[in-house]
């Protein structure tokens, strides 16, 4: 069991994973606001607050639920604001997972969406023409997914999109449209749909700058890495591999038609596997440090080939 657990934190998997952990929340959110409203529990505060799910911008309250700072960016109310996320989640995230792994992808997440609900938070605590009387509640996963599409756009600022009315048209400039589009949004919000709009902007932001700083060879979201590798590697496994080492790639198993050629041993099999592993491992950690475009053409054919496996 701990072994497919392992095996799930896989390039493809980890992006269906965090949709279906975004959707799963919010079937359960739902559930229990149909429960409180059928029932008339009076549970304002917890409703308000996606029953202690959603961030706050009150800091006092913040302290009695600092888990909502990392839950939040999953929990969604609304219907339509879940299926947009979620869509251009699955868009964008198989552009990034395919070039940085799924660690990358999972960092990316969850650091896009603090560094999202953190200047929400400082924005409304500092800036006057903010400032409100009733407790603000912040969440979605809009920040986290800005970071992953302007991170993606960053890495491939030419690759060329299909746009609705528009035709085909390079990434980078979708990217700066919905970052315009939330910029001068804030000109006519008032309230908590402007703090959102700057909770993007952050998340937006946060993903630019942790491309350009990769290319520099400093990945400002290894801490984080480090302590999911320790959490995934915590786990017990019969096998002696560590999670680092097969996070990015799913190798699948394929029925292999009958060849007359002797069979190789286990001990060759495994030694070639291996030596894959090995290489591949060496890749990653070069794309971690000094970015997709510092790979030689020789290892981007490798990491393409080991990618469709």
């Amino acid at each position: 069991m701990w072994e497919d657990i392992k095996k799930s934190w896989t390039a493809g998997g980890m992006l269906y994973k965090l949709i279906w952990v975004n959707v799963g929340v919010f079937v359960l959110l739902n559930l229990a606001f149909g429960f409180t409203k059928l029932t008339g529990i009076q549970l304002s505060e917890n409703v308000s607050g996606g029953f202690s799910l959603f961030a706050t911008t009150d800091l006092p309250t913040l302290l009695y639920r600092p888990w909502s700072i990392l839950t939040h960016m999953f929990a969604h109310k609304e219907i339509f604001h879940l299926l947009f996320n979620m869509m251009l989640l699955w868009w964008m995230g198989r552009m990034y997972v395919s070039v940085v792994g799924s660690r990358r992808l999972l960092s990316t997440y969850i650091m896009g969406g603090l560094a999202g609900f953190i200047i929400y938070a400082l924005s409304v605590n500092i800036l006057p023409g903010l400032s409100m009387e009733e407790v603000s509640f912040a969440y979605g996963a809009s920040a986290a997914i800005m970071a992953i599409f302007t991170a993606t756009a960053t890495l491939n600022p030419t690759k060329r999109i299909p746009f609705f009315l528009f035709g085909s048209v390079e990434l980078k400039y979708i990217a700066i449209g919905y970052v315009l589009f939330d910029y001068f949004g804030i000109m006519g919000d008032s309230g908590h749909e402007t703090g959102g709009r700057i909770a993007h902007l952050g998340g937006a932001a946060f993903g630019y700058f942790l491309i350009v700083y990769s290319r520099k060879g400093i990945n400002i979201v290894r801490w984080l890495e480090v302590i999911i590798d320790m959490i995934m590697s915590s786990i017990p496994t019969s096998s002696s591999n560590s999670f680092s080492k097969r996070f990015s790639f799913t190798k699948s198993i394929r029925k292999k038609p009958k060849v007359t050629r002797p069979p190789k041993s286990d001990d060759d099999f495994n030694s070639e596997r291996k030596d894959r592993e090995d290489r591949l491992d060496l890749i990653l950690e070069k794309i971690s440090r000094h970015g997709y475009d510092h790979l030689s053409k020789e290892e981007k054919k490798f990491l393409f080939t080991q990618s469709k496996k």
